[in-house]
């Protein structure tokens, strides 16, 4: 097998999906397999797929088609379990690698061994639809540098919407990679599974990447940020929570109900598996007033939302058989994790 396995999950991606591949085949790094699921697209994603880069690369690239959309959490479980490669690249559609990205970081990897993941330095790729790939533009905007945290567990990206310069530049540990193509050490994530899940199935889609750093963090692996794999991403959902008030209220109204349904779920999920009794004795003061906040919000102006606590109250027990699961679990302390809230 392979050290690599890049695990691709499209869904309707056809304007993302030559430029993508394209960059992976371009990757000075060639010991990997290309896995691609497709969540049930249907656009020209497949068909694009099978006509330009199956007959010529059927030795780097896989193809699995889902009937329907299973979600990302579902999709990348099954691309994970079907590969036992050293390493999992988990790859978005609308991100493109520069050609050393996994060179870089599979050697990072290689020289330290306490390391689950890594995040390269993720920067905009500015994409119009309308004007064509010619007028895209790889820009020195940074999207993420990996996952910050705050004492709420409100949840950014780091540095995102600032301009990449000196700051930048270092080699940094962090809480964990967003999911547009963060590189895990496979033992890390059989470390942290659960039945067959590394992704939470639960989560269908978005927020599963903080989920699953938090529970990296309780089992002691390391998350860094590598600013020498630099790779370009169209952002297409805004982090709901990134910027103040004002903004997020502007971003969310934005926003489908389908992405604010799952995200507001998905964050409650979080907390209900991954805060310890402790940190919640600590902080909940402000995780309270931040969730009475969108809460009151919601209420107000986004009422079909609320719809979300229906799902978290039917999949209550199970959250709380996996809180307690990772809680008995845990390899460092109370006091360690709190370094990691802002």
């Amino acid at each position: 097998m392979p050290k690599v396995a890049i695990n691709l999950v499209t869904w309707n991606g056809e304007k993302f999906i030559e430029n993508c591949l394209n960059a992976i085949l371009k990757q000075t790094f060639s010991d990997y397999l290309l896995l691609i699921i497709d969540n049930g697209s249907v656009d020209q994603t497949v068909k694009i797929i099978e006509e330009q880069f199956l007959p010529a690369f059927s030795q780097k690239i896989k193809l699995v088609k889902n009937k329907n959309n299973l979600g990302f959490a579902f999709a990348h479980n099954q691309a994970i379990l079907w590969t036992d490669s050293d390493y999992v690249l988990v790859l978005n559609q609308d991100v493109i690698l520069e050609p050393n990205f996994l060179e870089k970081a599979v050697r990072f990897l290689e020289d330290h061994h306490n390391a689950g993941s890594i995040s390269g330095k993720i920067l905009r790729w500015q994409f119009d639809q309308n004007e064509g790939w010619e007028k895209s533009l790889k820009s020195d905007i940074i999207d993420s540098l990996g996952i910050k945290i705050f004492k709420s567990h409100k949840v950014v990206d780091r540095l995102a919407g600032e301009n990449d310069n000196a700051s930048s530049e270092n080699v940094t540990e962090i809480f964990g990679p967003c999911a547009s193509c963060p590189l895990y050490c496979r033992k890390a994530l059989e470390d942290v599974r659960f039945e067959d899940e590394f992704f939470d199935n639960d989560f269908f889609s978005y927020k599963e990447d903080i989920d699953l750093a938090y529970r990296l963090q309780w089992r002691g692996w390391k998350s860094y940020y590598l600013p020498e794999a630099i790779a370009f991403h169209e952002r297409g959902v805004k982090n709901l929570d990134q910027g103040g008030n004002l903004y997020v209220i502007k971003q969310r109204k934005n926003k489908s109900k389908f992405i604010k349904f799952h995200s507001y779920k998905n964050h409650i999920f979080i907390l209900l598996k991954n805060l310890s009794p402790r940190n919640f004795w600590r902080y909940g003061i402000y995780i309270v007033f931040y969730e009475l906040k969108k809460f009151l919000y919601i209420l107000i102006f986004e009422f079909s939302t609320l719809r979300a606590w229906q799902e978290i109250f039917k999949k209550f027990k199970r959250m709380k058989i996996k809180h307690q699961l990772i809680m008995s679990r845990r390899l460092i302390k109370d006091d360690e994790m709190r370094k990691w809230f802002n």
